[in-house]
């Protein structure tokens, strides 16, 4: 397995939200120690240590993956003094990375699950950006009977970007629910007609503002402007929360005030 690449691979990923990646890291871990051929518990260690160290690092704008990989580093610390030998310490390498995968999938539901109770039938829900749990949460509360209209901003940067709103009601569309990507320019004359915002985020920061695609600032700015005050809801794990002050941010991300946000809906609601 060529871990350089693979960690590329995930690093130069476009398409895919801080879940999805977050996700890949934890399996690509858990391939590593599967496959495996150190021939000694030292080498297996610096092999470890330097893939976490290289994936912890490689999409600081999505700081699921930093936790994720730091939560997975800690538990295997605390096992490498009880394992008797390589094999044995292998197998507790897969196990706990399985375990963080299986923990960041039940919170995954249970967001999807909060997220859902948000919707009514017969509202008008708009969102921007790709996010795999808003895409989730939507399936659920259709799902559950609840029909709604969905409007996607288009979300492209530029002309050489993705449209990342368009993959997003094409992906749903691909369920049976029907959706309206429309320009980013259209925010504010639409958003009159909207009855909730639904949002990703790629993370939650201290002060409670979020990092997420473009043009989720423009479209929480107009919520927050329009004369009914809409409503703008976050959906992610408590994975995605972080104390710490982040790097510049990526391409294509905004930060989003916390005033702009009317709540934060998590695995704990």
């Amino acid at each position: 397995m060529n871990l350089k690449a693979a960690v590329d691979k995930i690093r130069n990923d476009r398409q895919h939200g801080a879940s999805q990646l977050t996700r890949l890291a934890l399996e690509l871990i858990e391939q590593t120690t599967l496959y495996d051929s150190s021939d000694n518990i030292d080498a297996f260690q610096a092999l470890m240590s330097s893939l976490l160290s290289e994936l912890a690092l490689c999409r600081p704008t999505m700081v699921s993956i930093t936790n994720a990989i730091n939560q997975y580093r800690n538990k295997l610390q605390q096992q490498l003094s009880l394992s008797p030998d390589l094999p044995a310490l292998r197998q507790i390498a897969a196990k706990l990375a399985r375990d963080c995968i299986n923990e960041l999938e039940t919170s995954r539901q249970q967001v999807i699950e909060n997220g859902a109770s948000l919707v009514y039938s017969e509202m008008t829900i708009m969102t921007c950006s790709y996010s795999s749990i808003v895409i989730a949460c939507l399936l659920q509360a259709w799902r559950l009977g609840k029909s709604f209209n969905l409007l996607a901003a288009q979300s492209q940067l530029s002309p050489h970007h993705p449209a990342y709103g368009e993959l997003l009601v094409r992906e749903l569309a691909q369920q049976g629910i029907s959706g309206q990507a429309f320009p980013d320019r259209n925010i504010e004359s639409l958003i009159k007609g909207a009855d909730l915002i639904l949002l990703g985020a790629d993370t939650v920061l201290a002060d409670g503002s979020l990092i997420n695609g473009y043009p989720s600032l423009k479209m929480a700015r107009a919520a927050f402007d329009s004369a009914k005050n809409l409503p703008v809801y976050v959906l992610c794990e408590t994975l995605k929360f972080t104390t710490q002050k982040l790097p510049v941010s990526e391409e294509g991300f905004d930060t989003v005030p916390a005033a702009y946000l009317t709540g934060i809906i998590t695995e704990r609601r």
